[in-house]
């Protein structure tokens, strides 16, 4: 790899969040790919024909959380963010996860229909990546969320549905 790739990188890497980060690298370390995110929200499995739901798991960090963490708190935490990962690939659980960029923009249309695009607001919480589960109830997802280690350095979990009712 040259120099000014490793080096770009490597600079792109400390400004992703420890959930950007994680999901970056599973989805680079993963031998399998992962199934795109299905328009419903069911899905039935032709073993036990029972139905399944997908949830989205949206991680949410308000300020620069991970940037201001030590070194090692950074590494330890990776840890376990790959080992979470890991049991939700076994448990087959994961189904897909992405990583946000910073920034972005916000649309919304004026008074005259007219569409407006506004850089988002850098003090409101930012969506920093997903996860889509697939599980058998909301119960079961929120379980999954309770354990995701972006909670250990201070960003905020969402659990969804995915489709309509």
């Amino acid at each position: 790899m040259n120099t000014h790739l490793t080096q770009s990188l490597r600079f792109r890497v400390r400004c992703l969040s420890l959930s950007s980060l994680a999901l970056l690298l599973c989805a680079c370390a993963s031998t399998t790919p992962t199934a795109s995110v299905a328009p419903t929200t069911k899905s039935t499995t032709s073993a036990t024909e029972s139905t399944l739901q997908q949830f989205a798991i949206l991680m949410y960090e308000t300020g620069d959380a991970w940037n201001r963490l030590p070194k090692a708190e950074q590494d330890a935490l990776m840890e376990k963010y790959m080992a979470w990962i890991k049991d939700l690939r076994a448990s087959g659980h994961f189904k897909d996860g992405a990583p946000m960029g910073r920034g972005g923009v916000q649309i919304t249309l004026d008074a005259t229909g007219e569409a407006d695009a506004d850089p988002l607001d850098p003090n409101a919480p930012s969506l920093t990546g997903f996860f889509i589960v697939e599980v058998k109830d909301a119960a079961q997802a929120e379980h999954i969320a309770a354990t995701c280690p972006a909670l250990l350095h201070g960003e905020t979990v969402h659990v969804r549905p995915i489709g309509h009712e």
